[in-house]
């Protein structure tokens, strides 16, 4: 950036503070362009060449893409295409890339991102003479494998599960909610109602409304503590879920109502078994409401539970009629692997509120380098993880008690053993973030002051995002439309595009 741009820091100082305080998105952006301005950082989105990224490769793929479409050179076009359309091609979807300036990136990225998307719809719209059917259908279908698409991963975290709620509404406000979900604990309370609601019904502010009653009857540091029967306990649970999800619906019945497919971690509560992920596509039949249970039965304070699922006779049965389910959060918080493997998702969100996590935690994607802190934090928890393995064994050997505290430090472990970030993160801020909300201890305005601040912990995301799921929204609604076209009307029905 060129210094002579640059306003006097206390400009850019007042800006920033009317940014941390702005009561909505349009004004945030206002005040996030006005800064760009005054920094020099507008002018910097506008030059091509940065050594962050390969802007030669873009600049010429956006020329002969442009070509093509302004000469109506459909061959050609398809050819290019064909050529490859990826999200990171060059760097241009780095994290770091949109962390230059206070809102978006360069023009360059955002031109040929909005290209692509018109490439494709006018290869989606030629007609049958000049490119059929099939060559559309298998074009698309190949360019939607390589391209991949999003996915939205919301963690455990308990009463913290309000800055989710914030994070939702606006990915829900800007159209830009991923068809992909997945949820453990708390996430899994929110991903349940994403999955069984209508969109209708999620725009009119649902989640910055919803609240959850049951907290202000039953404490949860009663429960924490032991001060409840395992009846009050069971009878509290029930209440909660009365709240997310009053009716027996299954994964594939909420697949058909919403089109949206939510995931739901459960850990084992055997030490030797795997975490799973319940969804439409693995377990069809299984309750939804019965996955939840599970994935916020916190180990230690709530049984574990069992799973239930519908019959071909359409009665309600036990799933894996041995097995015990915990809190998801415990093995499967980020689930990357597994829906990677099952949508071809290369591009997640997280939302981030486990208090296991946030208070020791950064978005190190943002940087243009890692740095010796990071290295330091990685091989803490490394040394870390390796002594509470150590004692665990060490505790097994020391009776029954010793057993039930190797137990939970197993849990521990696990939780230690994952990954906690994706692509574009959002994570709760230190200066938001109280051990008392934890377990649902509110004081007044508190509730709204953890939605407000998922809702303006997104809007610096908003344009990543947009820029990410462009395509692969074009690219799966293209193919909802090439595979329903290609259907007789008798065969038309809600079908899964990922399997």
């Amino acid at each position: 950036m060129d210094s002579r741009f640059y306003a006097p820091n206390s400009t850019l100082s007042q800006l920033e503070k009317k940014m941390k305080v702005a009561s909505s998105y349009r004004e945030w952006e206002d005040l996030a362009k006005q800064h760009d301005f005054q920094s020099g950082a507008e002018g910097w989105k506008h030059q091509r060449k940065c050594k962050l990224y390969d802007y030669n490769e873009i600049y010429s793929r956006y020329n002969i893409l442009k070509h093509c479409l302004d000469k109506g050179l459909e061959g050609e076009l398809l050819y290019a295409l064909n050529e490859g359309v990826h999200g990171n091609m060059g760097g241009m979807g780095s994290p770091v890339m949109y962390a230059q300036a206070k809102f978006g990136t360069k023009k360059l990225i955002d031109d040929y991102v909005s290209l692509i998307a018109d490439a494709l719809q006018y290869i989606a719209d030629c007609p049958e003479n000049k490119i059929s059917h099939t060559e559309k259908l298998d074009f698309f279908r190949r360019a939607s494998h390589c391209y991949g698409r999003s996915a939205l991963l919301l963690s455990g975290g308990v009463g913290l599960i309000y800055f989710h709620q914030g994070v939702v509404q606006e990915l829900i406000d800007h159209d830009l909610l991923p068809n992909v979900i997945s949820g453990a604990s708390a996430g899994a309370i929110v991903s349940a109602q994403l999955g069984t609601m209508t969109n209708e019904e999620l725009k009119s502010g649902y989640f910055t409304k919803k609240r959850y009653e049951e907290a202000d009857r039953t404490r949860f540091l009663d429960l924490f503590l032991g001060r409840l029967s395992e009846k009050e306990t069971y009878e509290a649970k029930e209440r909660v879920l009365d709240e997310v999800i009053p009716r027996d619906i299954t994964f594939q019945e909420a697949f058909e109502l919403t089109g949206r497919y939510i995931n739901i971690s459960i850990s084992p509560s055997e030490k030797h078994q795997n975490s799973r992920l319940m969804n439409a596509i693995t377990s069809p039949n299984v309750y939804v409401r019965s996955a939840v249970s599970a994935s916020f039965s916190v180990p230690g304070v709530i049984p574990p539970e069992r799973l239930y699922a519908k019959g071909f006779n359409g009665k309600t049965r036990p799933y894996l009629e041995n097995r015990r389910w915990v809190d998801g959060s415990v093995a499967g918080d980020l689930p990357i692997k597994r829906l990677s493997r099952l949508y071809g998702v290369n591009h997640f969100l997280v939302s981030q509120i486990n208090p296991m996590v946030v208070p020791f935690i950064e978005d190190t994607k943002t940087r243009k380098q890692k740095g010796f802190r990071k290295t330091l934090s990685t091989a803490g928890v490394s040394v870390l993880n390796e002594a509470l393995m150590v004692t665990e064994r060490l505790l097994t050997k020391g009776g029954n008690t010793g057993n039930v505290m190797a137990a939970q430090l197993a849990y521990l472990i696990r939780m230690l053993e994952q990954n906690y970030l994706g692509d574009v993160n959002i994570i709760l801020e230190s200066k938001d973030f109280k051990w008392r909300n934890v377990l649902f201890e509110f004081k007044d305005g508190e509730i709204e002051r953890l939605i407000n601040a998922g809702m303006r912990s997104t809007w610096p995301k908003i344009p990543m995002i947009k820029n990410a799921e462009l395509i692969s929204r074009t690219l799966d609604r293209i193919l909802e439309d090439l595979n329903a076209a290609g259907l007789e009307e008798n065969q038309r029905s809600v079908h899964h595009i990922y399997s």
